[in-house]
């Protein structure tokens, strides 16, 4: 199955709510994003963000979830 990236958001926090979002939805997904370590700060706004990808077969229905759910963010 490709992958496909359907949003980048501004930090981890927001990504994995979207993505938890997704789930309920019966879409599988994973983020990729950098790690902030033990040093940063819970929520910090990562330079690059955290994309959230799915499957190529999901990506109309995710988008429009995320659209609906998450908007400009």
């Amino acid at each position: 199955m490709k992958l496909v990236k359907v949003k980048n958001f501004p930090d981890r926090m927001t990504a994995e709510q979207a993505q938890q979002r997704l789930k309920d939805e019966g879409i599988e997904c994973l983020i990729q994003s950098s790690t902030v370590g033990i040093t940063g700060s819970f929520g910090a706004v990562l330079p690059q963000g955290a994309d959230l990808y799915v499957g190529e077969d999901e990506e109309e229905k995710a988008r429009e979830i995320l659209e609906e759910f998450f908007g400009e963010v």
